[in-house]
């Protein structure tokens, strides 16, 4: 059981690279073209809305390696819930998926930790 005393992890944001704690600390899935793959971003509150919205574009384009990428990306971050959710959807539904879990980010639902 976590200690529910424990203090908040900050992070350092890495858009502005503004340190940020608590509430305004997020861990979000990035698509790297360069390095075609999902990577882990540090968001602040003020990144957030705009690291989103590229994440929601890639996963629209549905560059080669995304899908892979992102599936290896949850089970890194212990999300297997969300990987095997992917995993076992039909061909033509894993979009679909992929952006149910931008949207599940999105609304909070889905939150990831350093």
């Amino acid at each position: 059981m976590a200690d529910e005393t424990e203090a908040p992890y900050s992070l350092m944001c890495s858009a502005c690279y503004t340190p940020c704690t608590g509430a305004d600390a997020h861990v979000v899935p990035c698509w790297n073209p360069h390095r075609q793959m999902v990577i882990t971003a540090y968001r602040c509150g003020g990144c957030r809305p705009a690291a989103i919205d590229e994440l929601r574009a890639a996963v629209a384009a549905g560059p080669e390696g995304l899908e892979a990428s992102f599936h290896e990306f949850l089970v890194r971050h212990g999300r297997d819930d969300y990987a095997e959710r992917l995993s076992t959807a039909a061909p033509e539904g894993r979009h679909a998926v992929l952006l149910a879990i931008v949207d599940a980010v999105d609304a909070g639902r889905l939150v990831l930790n350093p």
